[in-house]
Parts: C-alpha cells; structure tokens; sequence
C-alpha cells in the first residue's frame, strides 16, 4: 500500500470509527439520560467511569506494545501475537479481581448497592473483549481498520438500538438489564471482528516467554501510564459521586458534549503512531518530532471552530444534548472547552516517547499530573463542588502541555513556533483541499 493510500484508507476508517462510536454513544446518552432520573443516571455515569479505565488501561498495555513490536524487522508474529494474548487474557483476569474486590468500597463510598450488579455484568463483558481486542490489535498492526471498525460499529450499534426500543416501547427497566445488553453486544461485535479479521490471525500459536517478558516490560509503564491517566481523568467524578449522583450527572453532561472534541483527536492519534513508530525506527527522533507537530497542528485546526461555539451557546448545545434540565451546567462546559485547545498536544505526548523508546517518560508525567489532579480535586471539590474539579482539570491540562512540551523539545527537538506555523498552514491549504475534493467528486 502506498502512502497516500494509507493515509486516505486509515483516516477513512478510523475517523468513521470514532464517529461511529460517537454517534451511538452519545445516541444512548441522549436517550438513557432522559430515560432515568438525575440520581439514576448519575449512578449509570459512576459505573461507565469504572469501565472506562479498564478498557483504556487494558488497550494501552496490550496495543501500543504490540503494534510496535509487530512492526520491527525480523520479528518472529507468531511468538508476538502468543505473548499479546497470554497477556491481555491475565491483565483481563487481574482487573476482574481488582473490580470485585472494590465493591464493598464502592458500594459505600458511592452509597450505592446498584454498583454490584453493574460491575458483576461488566466482568463477563471483560472476558468478551480479550479476543475482541485483539483481533482489532492484529488488524491495526497490519494497517487495516475495516473489522476495527466493523466490530466497533456493530457492538455499540446493538446497544444504543436496545437502549431506543426501551426508551420508545419498554420503560422502567433497570440498570442492569443495560449492562447485561452491553455483553450481548460485545458478543456480537467479536463474530463481527472475526469474520472479517481472520485473515490477520496467526495460521499457529508459539510460546515464547522472552517475548512475554519483552512486551510486559515496555507495556508496564504504559501501563502504570494508563491507569494514572484514566483514574486521574475522571478523579473528579469518582469524588463527585461520593457528594450526590445528581452533581455526577450535571459534570457528565458537559463531558459528553466535549467528547465530540475528541473525535478528531483520538482519530488522528489512532492513525499517527504506527507512522511515528515507523520514522522514529527509520529516520530517528527529530524526523519524527516534526510529524507530532504537523498531526497537533491539523487536530488543533479541526476542532478550534467547534470550541468557539461551544464557548459562545454553551446553553443551546447543552438544551440540545442533555435537555433542559442540565442547562445549569453551563459554565462547566465553558471552562472545559477552553482547557480542550491542549488536548491534542497532551494525548500525543505519550505515542511520542513510547516511540523513541522511552515510555517511561510519560508515565511520570502522567502519575506527576495524576498526584497534582487528585490533590487539587481534594481540596477543591469540598469547597466549590462540582466548578472545583472543573478548575481541578483546567489546571492539571496546563500542568502537562508545559512539563510535556518543554521534554518534547529537549528529546525529538519539537517547537511550538512550528506547531503554530503548521496550524496557520492548516487554515491556508485546507479550502483549497476541500474544493479538490469536491470537484472530483463531481
């Protein structure tokens, strides 16, 4: 495959994946929100937020470290893709007994019994997802993102459609009949990933314990650097819940509105770390910085208009999305859209030094920016409620852009002057692009 058709192809795909996910994700918000009650939902919120770090912590232990691997010269696939999925299954099997051993103390920190059965569902759900996962690992390897996206399509496509038949025709079901849905769903999302990834699937399977030990050892800072990530990352809900599951939900409606930011931004990640991977391996540190630069830059370009007008009718996107009776949670959603221009230049920061070999790197940025995110929430959430972690994440973002970038430009060399003149390349090419397109269309 050439390079432009990488690039056409991948964007193609992994965008519409995003999208996709998006789309039936915040379809089931839309819906579930107004299905149940503040208190109700905000318990659904606490629950999704336990999902979440699992999920994220798990992909970024296993995929990062197989994807880079799986790319070097001379690397023996069959040996890799045995110690990928002798350690997905195990990482799997310890955050289930992680989870089970955390219900009593969620149950009441949370005051909440409702947690139990939603956890309970979501470890068979877990099991689902290891050779679901690593199915989309293997074909993302490859460069191809059809059954990644498929799958992806497929799995949150059959949820949100239960969650509209009950929200139209069923009401009065519980949280737990939902959870049980996201099982089902996760079922079929892995027939769907098989039948169009087998062809990526290793004709055997090679036990090879030096390779385990290989991918454990570059995995476990990733690792640690996901599990501060997401657990700092939704630190302020998890203290918010222990407040009231109405103040969970009010915090929610503004992040769901600000996960539409973050489609271009993980999309665009998804697609640049394998090419960083590559021209780090091949053309060296500095080679690969200036590719960090040009993807921020384009990210940053894509989503500044959306932030404008978020900024300027917080309360129409608010009434839109999550209904009237969110609307107070409009200056949460101002702040939150204003701390969402440095995103893309802190998510890439952790492909970057995984690249060049030193994941360790952002690991301590991450557990550094995790401790100062905790303790700000500690102190702020008790005086201010929910505007305390607000701040709390408006402050921790800052906190990583500076520290992330100025180890940026020591290691690979990476300027915010270029980033800058990128961006205004971006506004300066990208009508001309769009008029190509569309006269080619035609």
């Amino acid at each position: 495959m050439t390079e432009k058709n990488y690039w056409v192809r991948a964007s193609t795909y992994v965008t519409l994946q995003r999208l996709a996910i998006f789309v039936f994700g915040f379809g089931s918000y839309f819906f579930m929100v107004r299905y149940f009650s503040k208190d109700t939902f905000g318990v659904w919120t606490l629950f999704v937020v336990i999902t979440s770090i699992v999920e994220m912590s798990r992909s970024a232990f296993i995929q990062n470290a197989f994807v880079k691997f799986y790319s070097q010269p001379n690397i023996d696939r069959f040996s890799l893709t045995t110690a990928s999925i002798t350690l997905n299954f195990i990482s799997t099997l310890v955050f289930i007994a992680l989870m089970l051993g955390l219900i009593p103390v969620l149950t009441i920190f949370w005051h909440t019994k409702e947690i139990m059965g939603l956890i309970l569902w979501y470890c068979s759900t877990s099991l689902i997802l290891v050779p679901l996962t690593q199915l989309n690992y293997l074909e993302q390897a490859n460069q191809s993102f059809r059954g990644v996206f498929w799958s992806a399509v497929v799995r949150q496509g059959f949820f949100f459609s239960v969650v509209v038949i009950c929200f139209l025709w069923v009401p009065n079901m519980s949280l737990n009949f939902f959870a049980a849905m996201q099982s089902v769903g996760g079922i079929a999302g892995l027939v769907t990933a098989w039948i169009l990834s087998k062809q990526f699937a290793p004709r055997r399977l090679a036990t090879d314990r030096a390779m385990v030990r290989n991918l454990f050892k570059f995995g476990k800072y990733i690792l640690g650097t996901g599990v501060a990530s997401t657990i700092g990352k939704n630190a302020d809900q998890i203290l918010l819940g222990s407040i009231s599951h109405s103040s969970v939900a009010l915090y929610n409606a503004a992040v769901r509105v600000m996960n539409f930011v973050e489609i271009p931004t993980l999309s665009i990640s998804n697609i640049v770390y394998p090419k960083i991977a590559e021209r780090a391996n091949l053309e060296g540190k500095e080679a690969a910085g200036r590719l960090y630069e040009k993807s921020v830059a384009t990210i940053v370009g894509i989503i500044l208009p959306v932030i404008v007008g978020i900024l300027v009718l917080p309360q129409i996107v608010l009434l839109i999305t999550a209904g009237k009776a969110y609307l107070e949670a409009a200056p949460i959603l101002r702040i939150m859209a204003t701390a969402s221009v440095l995103i893309p230049f802190n998510v890439q920061v952790g492909s970057a030094f995984e690249v060049i070999g030193k994941p360790h790197v952002s690991f301590y940025i991450n557990i550094s920016a995790n401790v100062v995110n905790l303790v700000v929430n500690i102190l702020l959430i008790p005086r201010l409620g929910i505007m305390g972690a607000v701040w709390a994440m408006l402050i921790t973002n800052v906190f990583i852009f500076v520290v992330s970038q100025v180890l940026l430009r020591r290691e690979m060399g990476v300027s915010l002057l270029r980033t800058g003149v990128q961006l205004v390349e971006f506004y300066t090419t990208a009508p001309g692009h769009i008029r190509g397109f569309i006269s080619r269309k035609k």
